[in-house]
């Protein structure tokens, strides 16, 4: 991870004439790039080409070609914008993504064998790369253009027409971060040819560049623990974002969000590592850092999240500095994972013990007040109840059944609450899953796991526990359906 920096000024385009060559979907400015893997184009340019196609059609057009084919998604607004206001001396940008023919490039020069630039503005990011803030393409109206595909060809006066459409579909090549590739057919290579529609190295070049966290190993994270570490043979920055300067080890990890809360992640060292905990959306735009400070190397995240899915990044500086000294860029660490809702949690991914199909629908949590509002995290000295409930399946209501709660323990040991209350050791080879309670199944049955109880009451300080509900019928006893994501308890 690094600090945010100053602005650059980035120029791109596509020739008549033949350049130096480059390797195979090459990734441009660095691995400059728009966060979330969006932007917005705006594409009115005024005017009808001679075919009858308007400009403004066939940009758009374009921008879709790259939306059907790739990752990457421009909003296509009908609108004019000025693609050369900012670049004049005294203006800021507009952060809008401007096209139009000129003369000259934006005061500047446009040689004959320019068909187009394409002008950035970018900012350095806290990942060593940098994101595109503004990219805007000047078309260079000293030449003839139409709107055709196949072969380049001629006007009506013996000069060279040049396709519109492609020269767009290049320049918004370069609007996303590509560079130029003249080793395989490619619309960005940086000649034009007879190719008029993208191909597949330019489809993998924007598919790496906004590859997100599949670019590196990522683990499935849930709430309660994660053990982890940062060593040599991870995966890297600069791997995980296509570019960039930063060559510090990440951990990537993946969370399923199901219904709003409040996110906590709490990272702490088990060595010296100099930690950085990092959310982000599946393209890698960030959402939230939580960075090691002096007097306070143990970072914590803290995020208001929605339904989807998140990536979790563990992380270290790439140069250490002044702040959290005699700390290191590689080491073990723990993460805690835990939430705070309103309701309960629902909870995803339906299981059954002979593959039966089942409706039900299963949700629960850990409350401190009485029901008011719930989360996974407690104190040893805390009183908490564990709730779970099931919308039972409508083919079931009504039928006398059973239900099942079982524990899971952060060392692997397995419990089942019995007829009693009391959680016992089950062993599956041996035994069959202890029942709970027997009932006469409502649309909706409410099961207290756990009732006013507190982790010091039987000398635990420091826990993660994984429940599990679920029910069967009396019709079909060895038939249990339960559910995949546990209701997490964690106790520090």
């Amino acid at each position: 991870m690094r600090r945010l920096g100053w602005r650059l000024l980035i120029i791109a385009g596509l020739t008549s004439a033949i350049l130096s060559a480059a390797h195979a979907y090459n990734i441009g400015s660095n691995g400059a790039k728009w966060p979330g893997g969006v932007t917005t184009v705006y594409t009115n340019i005024s005017g009808v080409s001679r075919s009858g196609i308007s400009w403004a059609d066939a940009m758009a057009d374009a921008a879709r070609q790259w939306n059907e084919k790739t990752d990457f998604t421009f909003n296509i607004v009908n609108e004019y914008r000025d693609p050369c206001f900012g670049y004049s001396s005294g203006q800021r940008p507009d952060y809008l993504n401007g096209s139009d023919f000129r003369t000259t490039q934006c005061g500047n020069t446009l040689p004959d064998t320019t068909l187009a630039v394409t002008l950035y503005f970018q900012e350095p990011n806290t990942l060593g790369s940098a994101d595109i803030v503004e990219a805007d393409i000047v078309f260079n109206a000293n030449l003839s253009f139409d709107v055709y595909d196949g072969p380049l060809r001629n006007g009506s006066n013996g000069r060279a027409e040049f396709d519109f459409k492609r020269v767009a579909l290049h320049e918004l090549g370069h609007v996303l971060g590509l560079g130029h590739d003249n080793t395989r057919p490619a619309i960005m290579n940086a000649r034009i040819g007879s190719l008029y529609e993208l191909q597949q190295d330019d489809i993998d070049g924007v598919n790496t560049l906004y590859g997100g966290f599949n670019n590196c190993p990522n683990t499935a994270l849930n709430f309660g623990w994660r053990n982890g570490q940062l060593a040599a043979g991870d995966c890297r920055v600069q791997q995980l974002i296509v570019g960039g300067s930063d060559t510090s080890f990440v951990d990537v990890y993946t969370l399923d969000i199901t219904e709003n809360k409040r996110l906590n992640i709490d990272m702490r060292r088990d060595g010296a590592l100099h930690g950085v905990l990092l959310l982000a959306d599946e393209k890698l735009k960030i959402l939230s850092i939580a960075e090691s400070r002096s007097g306070n190397c143990t970072p914590a995240l803290q995020a208001d999240v929605t339904p989807g899915r998140y990536i979790v990044m563990v992380n270290t500086y790439s140069s250490l500095g002044d702040v959290c000294a005699g700390l290191t860029n590689t080491g073990t660490y723990r993460l805690s994972v835990s939430y705070s809702t309103p309701g309960l949690l629902q909870l995803a991914g339906k299981q059954s013990f002979q593959g039966g199909v089942s409706n039900a629908r299963f949700s629960g949590g850990v409350t401190r007040d009485g029901g008011k509002t719930f989360t996974n995290r407690v104190t040893p000295t805390q009183r908490f109840d564990v709730i779970g409930q099931i919308e039972i399946d409508p083919q079931h209501q009504g039928q006398a059944g059973f239900l099942v709660m079982a524990a899971i323990t952060s060392d692997g040991e397995t419990l089942v609450k019995n007829a009693t209350g009391d959680f016992v050791t089950y062993r599956p080879d041996i035994e069959a899953v202890p029942v709970a309670e027997r009932r006469v199944f409502s649309a909706i049955e409410r099961l207290e796991v756990l009732k006013n109880f507190a982790a010091a009451d039987i000398n635990i300080s420091s826990i993660s526990v994984d429940f599990l509900i679920g029910y069967g019928l009396d019709s079909n006893p060895n038939e249990l359906y339960f559910h995949q994501q546990a209701i997490n308890l964690l106790v520090e």
